[in-house]
């Protein structure tokens, strides 16, 4: 028998006993030794913060580090426990220690303890005794506001991905698991910032009977979906292909992900779309370089206010599953549906606006890139290329249009630092831009005439098609048909 019940959980077999044990929480360990050692230790501890990141390991390991004969009393928020029993650890408290110093009651989950055990602590706490340190663990400050001003507060913080990864990994190490470096990430980053909870997922994955494990088990028995689904999904979206979002719903879910996985990771999503359309941003995306590149080329499709708009809906769409649990499917499906009619309002309503808002960003950068050269060049031809370059946007194309007495040597050089320029600025090695010289390529290009079509019909393009306009193919091809090189 003793040996059938032998296996000791990793939670347990792997609990640190010591500070320099503890994953994550340096700045706390640095704070408690040294109140310990100038006594500045107050009776009343308040650990909070997330679940598993070590407030219940913390305050054992002081409870010991205090005295190691001290006698040290736990009792747990979540458990049922009867008035009597709480009473009998109360008395056995309030008696002065045979042992060691102090006596310790470390309560955790305090904020789910019972109201009345509440009023017994909270009148202890009028009038404590003196050789008593309380220290109370909780997830949520707020519920035990009543005793917070009487406490010394440690607030403790989610563990980085980057600890949870390596702990992991030692833990592999000694267990002599062989697991892929990519099926250990995803189960330290689906632990949320939670040691625990990261270290209880790898424990059930080697129960399965696999030689090594792998980053499709992972993915399979955690139930989340490939960010392939998620790059699909928004394709269809953008061309209104709402029937293929559906089936591949259908197939998703008929895979096993759950409808709470799947919105979380759809939020995520439009999320790391908005984080990666800034460069500035991009360092947040905890993600390989080549799935960032997928990231930034798919943001470059969609703008920034509609990427906020769609957080907003798939907040909206989490809250209604959540409240309406017995139908998920359908919720996500009517939010799908709302999201593809969001996207072709909004791009069809905010596309005269936003190719003005284009242009005007590109005359001011137009200006700010030139005023650079202006010690090298004379101030007459200076005056003219700020103010005789003008702008358009066709098609997704920049157009330049150049007056032709502008047309030297000196402004072929400077417009092709401008082209590198700017993609380097907008982070789009990919952006087109075109040359049309004013007295020649414009009577050919009515541009004029084009501005004014678009904005009394959305449907321009198609227009424009079967009126055989074809602007560009009439521009002459010897006159700046190509694009201008990157280099």
């Amino acid at each position: 028998m003793d040996k059938f019940f032998s296996y000791i959980v990793w939670s347990i077999k792997y609990r640190p006993v010591k500070w320099n044990e503890v994953i994550g929480q340096m700045d706390i360990i640095t704070i408690l030794k040294n109140s310990i050692e100038k006594n500045r230790l107050s009776q009343f501890l308040l650990f909070f913060g997330p679940r598993g990141v070590g407030k219940n390991t913390c305050a054992r390991i002081l409870a010991n580090e205090l005295n190691s004969f001290s006698n040290i009393f736990e009792i747990s928020g979540f458990l049922n426990h009867s008035m009597e029993s709480i009473c009998g650890t109360i008395h056995k408290i309030r008696s002065y220690p045979k042992n060691g110093k102090y006596n310790i009651l470390i309560i955790n989950d305090f904020n789910f303890i019972h109201q009345d055990f509440f009023n017994i602590i909270f009148k202890i706490i009028e009038e404590p005794p003196s050789h008593v340190l309380f220290i109370f663990c909780t997830t949520e400050k707020h519920k035990i506001y009543p005793i917070i001003s009487r406490c010394q507060v440690y607030e403790f913080r989610h563990i980085s991905l980057r600890d949870i990864f390596f702990y992991l990994k030692k833990i592999a190490e000694k267990e002599r698991i062989e697991i892929d470096n990519e099926a250990l990430f995803i189960i330290s980053k689906n632990g949320n910032g939670s040691l625990s909870e990261a270290l209880n997922t790898f424990e059930t994955l080697t129960f399965y009977d696999q030689k090594k494990i792998s980053r499709e088990l992972v993915m399979e028995k955690l139930g989340i979906l490939d960010t392939g689904y998620y790059f699909k999904i928004i394709d269809y979206l953008l061309n209104q292909k709402i029937s293929h979002v559906l089936i591949l719903l259908d197939k998703i879910f008929q895979s096993g992900v759950s409808s709470i996985n799947f919105m979380g990771g759809l939020t995520k999503h439009f999320r790391d779309l908005l984080l990666s359309k800034n460069t500035e941003t991009l360092f947040l995306l905890k993600l390989k370089k080549k799935t960032i590149r997928f990231y930034i080329q798919q943001s470059r499709k969609i703008c920034s206010s509609f990427l906020i708009n769609a957080l907003k809906i798939c907040r909206q769409m989490e809250k209604e599953s959540i409240l309406y649990n017995n139908n998920s499917r359908l919720t996500i499906e009517i939010y799908l549906i709302q999201l593809a009619n969001c996207l072709c309002t909004f791009y069809n309503k905010d596309s005269d606006e936003s190719n003005e808002k284009k242009v005007q960003y590109l005359q001011e950068n137009w200006i700010s890139f030139i005023q650079k050269f202006s010690e090298k060049i004379h101030p007459t031809y200076l005056n003219s290329l700020k103010h005789e370059i003008q702008f358009h946007i066709y098609k997704n194309k920049i157009l330049l249009v150049v007056p032709s007495q502008l047309e030297t040597r000196n402004f072929s050089f400077i417009q092709t630092h401008f082209v590198k320029y700017f993609r380097n600025k907008l982070n789009n090695p990919h952006l087109e831009f075109k040359i049309l010289i004013k007295e020649k390529d414009l009577k050919n290009f009515p541009i004029e005439q084009y501005n004014y079509l678009s904005k009394k019909n959305k449907c321009v393009d198609k227009l424009i098609e079967k009126l055989n306009l074809k602007i560009l193919s009439s521009i002459p091809t010897k006159l700046y048909d190509k694009k201008i090189s990157s280099s």
